[in-house]
């Protein structure tokens, strides 16, 4: 019994005319009646009353083919996985990456993908804090990780919570703060907080602190750095703070984190485009969703 034959008898019981199954199928006739005449002969099945004037299906034909319809239909189903399958470990695949987000948690993501698709290619960047959704939008990112603070419901991109961050003011262990069990945003007057790239935007996102909340309490917001790598080099040194959302057990080398009472803790995100359904992306997610 071969799928070719399964196609013929599927063809002919929902025609019920062998020359209109012949055209349904691009072939002839005789073609047809002899993948049935077939199937019948291996199976010892009876599956059509046949004469001049009209074709049925026997009950043990009609019983048939129900059975192959649904078979048939699983083994598309079969196929179709397959090759989704095959593509994905083909693919390429472009995560954008915020600053700060728990790289353990990511680095496992990454590894268990990789385990499942082990040559699709993954290629990571950094996410932009100013206009993140713009590079998903664009097409620049397939997945992107979001605050579900900087976001309004958006029917084009899916996103799916992960986890909450809480808020931490970041410095140097020396600090005279670095033995407080919390702070409060009032206790970092005098303090100097240094900002980097968009730094207000981002913390406002989230609905952190502002600049402008910060200097109302005293804290000198004139330290600038291009990027948060200048910025983590500044609280190293012991010149500057930084207040940003990360894990509870989030471990940054040089650098005592305390945490921060006066804002409640912000949801991640992983987020995807609605109309692009891949694999690769579906996966990746429900990977995520289990970390």
């Amino acid at each position: 019994m071969t799928i070719y034959q399964l196609e013929c008898f599927i063809a002919v019981a929902e025609e019920l005319n062998f020359s209109a199954a012949a055209q349904r199928l691009f072939t002839t006739q005789p073609a047809v009646t002899y993948q049935i005449n077939t199937l019948e002969k291996e199976t010892g099945l009876h599956l059509f009353d046949r004469t001049t004037r009209r074709t049925k299906l026997t009950a043990a034909g009609q019983s048939f083919y129900l059975d192959m319809v649904q078979m048939t239909s699983f083994g598309r189903q079969a196929l179709k996985k397959a090759q989704d399958i095959q593509a994905a470990d083909r693919s390429h695949l472009v995560v954008g990456l915020r600053q700060l987000f728990d790289y353990g948690t990511f680095a496992s993501i990454l590894a268990e993908y990789q385990r499942q698709y082990p040559n699709a290619q993954v290629e990571v960047i950094p996410q932009s804090n100013r206009r993140p959704l713009e590079e998903l939008r664009s097409g620049q990112l397939d997945i992107g990780f979001f605050y579900a603070t900087e976001h309004s419901s958006d029917r084009d991109v899916s996103f799916t919570p992960l986890f909450s961050l809480g808020y931490y003011v970041l410095m140097n262990p020396n600090c005279p703060l670095a033995d407080r069990k919390a702070l409060h945003l009032a206790d970092l007057k005098g303090q100097s907080v240094v900002s980097s790239g968009a730094f207000d935007s981002f913390l406002s996102a989230c609905q952190g602190p502002s600049l402008e909340e910060l200097a109302q309490v005293g804290v000198d917001c004139s330290k600038i750095t291009p990027s948060f790598e200048g910025a983590l080099i500044m609280i190293t040194m012991g010149t500057a703070m930084s207040i940003v959302p990360c894990l509870d057990d989030a471990v940054i080398p040089g650098i005592t984190k305390v945490p921060l009472l006066d804002y409640p803790p912000v949801t991640v995100e992983i987020a995807a485009m609605r109309h692009t359904p891949r694999l690769e992306v579906q996966s990746f997610i429900e990977i995520a969703k289990r970390k």
